[in-house]
């Protein structure tokens, strides 16, 4: 048990910490080369502009059936959610409010693979909020090189879809415990408050976005989840 431990050290070290700095560095770098105006930049992470995130499957990504892990999905989404929190100023203020983003779920479909060396992007969105949770809705796709194009109705040319990742997530402060995620963003991040309005999930609103529907399901499996981890 004390090597296992001391293998998932050395994995950390050497593979996922230097990964995640340098998100966090490429969202800094993005922010301060962008030619979008901070309007724009507040945009930029909600339902109609998405955040990208480029990648590739690299060496520790793939495993022995010639793809990317399923595993690695969740690893590259969590480094775009770094890499979007940087962009936007939030990961900065996070660490000087000492307030911190904890995943407490995800849902995943994988729909296509992605073979080894492939590039891809991941498109990040805040889909949802309420006075405790907070949902962030993730796509792979192709990355879009004159090849593999398919035009959205209403949308933006991108690669083939390959996954979809739905995260849920709530805002902590060490002494305080889970705080109110659209308070923060508030104060704390570039989305003004009519953004945030539009994200918002009001209780006994009839919601008709797809993004907030699958927030309510997403919300309704917890509950099962939670009778059912009761129950052992």
């Amino acid at each position: 048990q004390e090597n296992r431990q001391g293998l998932q050290y050395i994995t950390m070290g050497i593979i996922h910490i230097p990964r995640t700095i340098a998100a966090a560095l490429r969202g800094a770098i993005k922010r301060r080369l962008s030619p979008l105006s901070d309007q724009e930049i507040s945009l930029v992470g909600t339902k109609d502009v998405p955040h990208i995130y480029s990648s590739r499957a690299g060496f520790f990504d793939v495993d022995l059936m010639g793809h990317m892990n399923n595993a690695s999905y969740l690893q590259h989404a969590e480094l775009a959610r770094w890499e979007w929190s940087s962009f936007g100023g939030s990961l900065a203020q996070g660490f000087k409010t000492k307030s911190f983003f904890i995943v407490t779920a995800s849902m995943i479909r994988y729909r296509r693979e992605i073979v080894p060396f492939k590039r891809f992007d991941v498109e990040t969105r805040l889909v949802g909020l309420d006075d405790r949770n907070l949902w962030v809705y993730q796509t792979f796709h192709h990355h879009v090189n004159g090849e593999n194009k398919q035009e959205e109705p209403g949308g933006p040319t991108r690669g083939k879809i390959l996954a979809q990742i739905l995260t849920q997530a709530v805002m902590a402060k060490p002494g305080k415990g889970v705080i109110n995620p659209r308070a923060w963003l508030e104060d704390n991040s570039m989305y003004s408050s009519s953004v945030l309005d539009e994200i918002m999930n009001e209780k006994g609103e009839n919601i008709e976005s797809i993004f907030d529907e699958k927030a309510k399901r997403f919300t309704h499996l917890e509950d099962i989840l939670k009778r059912s981890a009761a129950s052992y």
